[in-house]
């Protein structure tokens, strides 16, 4: 069985395979990609998460674009969006829903196949490999080892806290002010979380690892860079996965960071 490193590795080489590919032998290499993805814990959980409601259906509409005899494709605007909507495509080219060929006309208006998949490729699947290198990285770097936590950051243990201590939330509300609504919210959220961490029934070594997780989100919010935010989400969202009876205020960590457009 490979590792999650391993699978994101090959993952990459089978879409540098499928970019550098021609159009008459692109279909092959699409199934592999999508093979891969299926054979990955960590890339099939991934795209599950964000393909989950998305209207794929409505974006292609949206996408791929026509003017009288003018056709055209615009790439969805946010990351997110980019890696739900260029699976979904992958998946319907494998399965035959939909045929490359007729797709490529919006790349090049002389009907150039040859260079119509070098347009499809650079500006769909290029920037598609990318996010999904940056988001698998964050994902296997953030859930280390309880021992390479401790080597990285001094972890103080401390009695479990219910949420009924209130002087904590007091602190943490102070330690907030004077920031903007948005991120003062945020702090207060993953103070919050932290409460339901320590307050849970989990392994100790789990509730370090998510503690060291949720130390590393606050520190980028109070840094304010976006990019940074969102993959520190994402993957705090795949830590948390496995544990369904913790009581998480994650969705309104997402309803803030969607607000601000950091995902």
């Amino acid at each position: 069985m490979r590792t999650r490193e391993e699978s994101l590795n090959k993952f990459i080489e089978l879409v540098d395979e499928l970019i550098g590919s021609n159009y008459l032998f692109a279909n092959p290499k699409i199934f592999e990609v999508i093979t891969a993805i299926n054979s990955s814990k960590l890339l099939s959980d991934t795209f599950n998460y964000f393909t989950d409601g998305y209207d794929f259906q409505s974006a292609l509409i949206s996408s791929f674009m026509q003017n009288g005899e003018d056709k055209y494709f615009v790439l969805p605007e946010r990351n997110t969006d980019v890696l739900a909507f260029v699976y979904s495509l992958l998946r319907e080219i494998n399965f035959k829903n939909l045929q490359l060929t007729d797709l490529l006309d919006y790349f090049d208006a002389h009907k150039n196949y040859d260079a119509a998949y070098a347009n499809f490729a650079n500006t769909v699947i290029l920037p598609f490999k990318s996010y999904v290198y940056q988001i698998g990285m964050q994902m296997i770097n953030s859930t280390q080892t309880q021992e390479e936590a401790l080597v990285s950051k001094k972890v103080v243990e401390e009695e479990p806290l219910g949420y009924s201590d209130i002087k904590f939330v007091e602190e943490a509300a102070q330690r907030v002010a004077g920031y903007e609504n948005s991120l003062a919210t945020l702090v207060r959220l993953l103070d919050l979380e932290r409460l339901s961490v320590k307050d849970s029934r989990l392994s100790q070594s789990d509730v370090t690892e998510l503690m060291y997780i949720l130390d590393i989100f606050e520190e980028k919010v109070r840094e304010k860079e976006k990019e940074k935010i969102k993959l520190i989400y994402l993957a705090y969202l795949y830590a948390i996965r496995p544990f369904k009876k913790l009581k998480s205020n994650i969705k309104r960590i997402t309803e803030v960071l969607m607000e601000e457009k950091v995902i």
